[in-house]
């Protein structure tokens, strides 16, 4: 108990509690302390939302969606299969000592998710160690998204990662296709910054048995190959479910994610923002469920119209974007969030709502050694998001947002 003597006044109180005040005369109370102003929200983060594109008047969702329009253009109008970005350079055309362009269309070259592996604390190899030979294993976050575990072949997720020539040629140009080539950049102080028009993307594929296991209002595999497109790789038929695209537009990139408008839960968490090409331009994450559909993504005119031209398959039609993400953070300095419900919720196991492209990239980066230090790579589990931590990259050159550095081979 303290006791404090004041003049005229004598206050006995206890150390957690207000003081009470009596005085030997009377006098005019006190005035009652004002109220503790209420906390604020605690914003985690904010769902990432179309933002302004380097030289072009149209915003991120139009640019990523025109992108796709080009990139998912077939290679030869009288088939709509094989498209353009399966001519592209693959992770193991790129990061090879012999690295080599791709002379023409040829059965996509799959591997498990480097992510995946790195964030079990498998540490990075070439790329050799995570290829699939036909069959693979199912993912270890396939609760997270109610993804088969059991089947024949065995359900998995497949990943391709494609660059366009621009980004290739640079790469290999540059000599930064291999560790030896990374440290000689790092000794002679280069900083890598890719071309404008350097594109890159990331593609989640389903065996189609496994897809119909996991989305059972498809039907059956007719109706399947009607709203996906698909790839046989080693007689293996594979359905496209997620894609990531960045693109060198911005010098933070611009990103966009794409999902099948059939896939489970695919605005959960977030919801879904698109500007320009659906109808509905934003869609409420289910605060109520999860993995559940969420319908057609209806295109608008301009989209259609886009499409085409550019005489897409009409499977392309059942592709959503989810959003596109410009910078690391709103005005006011709150994390954006963009995450996809396969590539990070069920593959990476991680939390779409703690999701950043921009920030994830930020970190993508070689050392003195040329491959990328134990800090860097340290932090790909904890799903970064916000404004790149410096100190994480001391030591370190950043790789222009590509993470495919993991897999230069020494």
């Amino acid at each position: 108990m303290i006791i404090r003597i004041l003049p005229r006044v004598v206050c006995v109180g206890l150390t957690l509690t207000l003081c009470a005040c009596a005085a030997d005369s009377p006098q005019s109370p006190a005035p009652a302390p004002a109220p503790a102003p209420a906390p604020g929200p605690a914003a985690v983060a904010i769902a990432a939302q179309a933002g302004a594109v380097q030289g072009r008047t149209q915003n991120s969702d139009a640019f990523i969606w025109e992108l796709l329009t080009q990139f998912a253009a077939p290679v030869s109008p009288q088939s709509p299969s094989p498209v353009v970005f399966e001519t592209w350079a693959s992770d193991e055309d790129t990061f090879n000592v012999n690295p080599q362009w791709p002379s023409g269309p040829r059965p996509l070259k799959f591997h498990v998710s480097v992510l995946e592996a790195v964030k079990r604390g498998q540490p990075a190899a070439p790329l050799q160690a995570f290829k699939i030979d036909v069959t693979c294993n199912p993912p270890k976050g396939a609760a997270v998204g109610q993804f088969p575990t059991s089947g024949t072949p065995p359900p998995c997720i497949a990943e391709q990662v494609a660059r366009n020539r621009f980004e290739f040629d640079y790469i290999v140009k540059n000599k930064l296709n291999t560790q030896t080539g990374l440290a000689a950049a790092y000794k002679a102080g280069i900083t890598v910054e890719m071309p404008d028009e350097a594109i890159a993307l990331k593609g989640d594929w389903v065996p189609v048995t496994a897809l119909l296991q996991w989305v059972p209002q498809i039907g059956d595999l007719n109706r399947l190959r009607t709203l996906y497109y698909t790839t046989t790789s080693d007689k293996v038929e594979y359905a496209l479910v997620s894609m990531h695209v960045a693109s060198r537009q911005n010098p933070n990139w611009v990103w966009g994610t794409f999902e099948h408008e059939m896939n489970p839960g695919r605005c959960d968490y977030i919801g879904c923002f698109d500007t320009f090409g659906a109808q509905v331009p934003v869609v409420q994450a289910n605060r109520t469920a999860v993995n559940t559909q969420y319908g057609q993504c209806a295109k608008t005119a301009q989209l259609d119209a886009l499409m085409t031209k550019a005489n897409l398959s009409k499977v392309w039609t059942h592709y959503c974007l989810k959003s596109t993400q410009v910078d690391y953070t709103a005005a006011d300095g709150t994390p954006y969030a963009l995450g996809n419900s396969v590539i990070e919720g069920i593959v990476g196991n991680g939390t779409v709502a703690a999701s950043s492209c921009i920030s994830c990239h930020s970190y993508a980066s070689f050392s003195a050694t040329g491959a990328p230090t134990a800090a860097a790579t340290a932090i790909l589990p904890f799903n970064p998001t916000g404004k790149t931590i410096p100190d994480v990259l001391n030591g370190s050159k950043t790789f222009s947002f590509n993470w495919g550095v993991l897999l230069a081979p020494k």
